[in-house]
């Protein structure tokens, strides 16, 4: 998820701009529909527009996305308050973060965060809104457990870690920021489909390239009257070249039109959301329910896109007053280094 959404984020501060209004006013779902249809032609190739009927050959497939996308940002659970106050209290701001300078880090270093507060619009704005991201990793390792009354060395656990962090899609509400991630999924499949007209060009230029060059070496060898047995190994090549082009259609408007459409038809191909709970302590190690040790559950979302490795998510409430100074956030990075 890091790739996808970083390679998007300023294309994901316009749509946040822009859909605001509309959330406002209570836009139609209909005038949601083909705003978004407008949007993915915008994405892929303006030629689809071309076609007789394309918004009502679109309005179904961008439908189903915006249903799934939307399926997708509801099971996203409500936004927890990341502070320092919360760092003890709550067990996932525990599980997250391995101390309070590194939580105020990772929300001061995000340039959308910084992008957000700097924005005079949300002077007044208090606690902000947004997606955090990480990677969840489990390492094997040697520790000390309790067993009755005896402390056992040397006992097999599981330490689990969460690592590069990311603050996506800061805004004043928690609506907003659901609204935001939809539409940052949203481009994602644009992205996707644009891949695939791409590969479609592609793989129709390189068989008309290669027919071409078959037809001219035939020709050539027709001419100077060569051995004819290599003429006919032409031919051979040349046939079958222009067999796979039968099933190789040319990138016209509607072929493109249809390539959008499977993309849109087939989000869950994409986008992949899945929930798992685990049981850990304070020190981050892997705990069964019945084990004698202190320990909480964590139910967490993940959430996979494209090949991407899954990522944990979760919605967010930071303190504004809590963001650190720019001079402050150079100085954790030199100490970070220097560890």
């Amino acid at each position: 998820m890091n790739n996808f959404l970083g390679n998007r984020i300023t294309l994901l501060r316009h749509m946040l701009r822009r859909y605001r209004p509309a959330a406002r006013t209570g836009q139609m779902e209909a005038a949601g529909v083909a705003a978004t249809i407008d949007m993915v032609i915008q994405g892929t190739d303006e030629r689809i527009r071309l076609v007789n009927g394309y918004r009502n050959k679109l309005t179904g497939p961008v439908s189903t996305a915006l249903e799934y996308a939307g399926s997708i940002i509801d099971q996203i659970p409500a936004a927890i308050e990341i502070s320092s106050n919360t760092f003890v209290s709550n067990p996932y701001v525990n599980a997250f973060f391995t101390n309070i300078d590194e939580l105020q880090s990772v929300f001061s270093r995000s340039s959308e965060l910084r992008d957000f507060i700097d924005d005079y619009h949300h002077h007044d704005t208090k606690e902000i809104y947004a997606l955090l991201c990480m990677h969840k990793s489990e390492k094997t390792a040697l520790g000390m457990e309790l067993a009755g009354n005896t402390l056992k060395k040397d006992v097999c656990q599981i330490a689990v870690n969460f690592s590069d962090h990311h603050v996506y899609a800061p805004a004043p509400t928690e609506y907003e920021t659901r609204q935001g991630l939809k539409n940052c999924l949203l481009e994602g499949l644009i992205t996707k489909a644009l891949d695939r007209v791409v590969q479609l060009r592609l793989s129709r230029r390189q068989l008309e390239d290669q027919q071409r060059i078959l037809q001219a070496r035939l020709r050539s060898r027709q001419t100077n009257h060569w051995d004819s047995l290599d003429s006919e190994k032409t031919r051979k090549q040349l046939a079958q070249i222009e067999e796979t082009m039968k099933d190789t259609p040319q990138a016209s408007p509607l072929e493109i039109l249809n390539e959008v459409k499977k993309v849109f038809n087939h989000a869950e191909e994409f986008v992949r959301l899945e929930k798992t709970s685990l049981q850990v302590d304070r020190m981050g190690i892997k705990r069964n329910e019945d084990a004698p040790e202190t320990s909480n559950r964590l139910d967490l979302v993940e959430v996979t896109v494209g090949t991407d490795a899954p990522r944990v998510v979760s919605l967010a409430r930071f303190p504004r007053n809590e963001v650190l100074p720019r001079i402050d956030i150079h100085e954790w990075t030199r100490k970070r280094m220097r560890v």
